[in-house]
């Protein structure tokens, strides 16, 4: 990740049914190895569930490809 520019863009996970927030954490995780194994988009985990993006292409990407999944809501958040 680009430690130069100072503009986090970040997207929330909101998991309707898990609670638990070690498997909040684990989905995550997994989320943030899928979109890099299946489209090779860059991000850090800094917290159980958060994923944070370099550019603002790369989260508008992820969003979209993440979208379809039920089992989550995303909130998006520029810093």
């Amino acid at each position: 990740m680009n430690t130069i520019d100072t503009v986090a863009h970040t997207l929330k996970f909101n998991f309707h049914t898990v609670t638990n927030n070690a498997a909040v954490d684990a989905l995550v995780h997994a989320l943030s190895i899928d979109l890099y194994i299946k489209h090779h988009i860059e991000c850090a985990h800094p917290s159980a569930e958060c994923l944070v993006f370099d550019s603002e292409r790369d989260c508008t990407f992820a969003q979209l490809a993440l979208s379809s999944d039920t089992r989550f809501t995303l909130t998006r958040r520029i810093d």
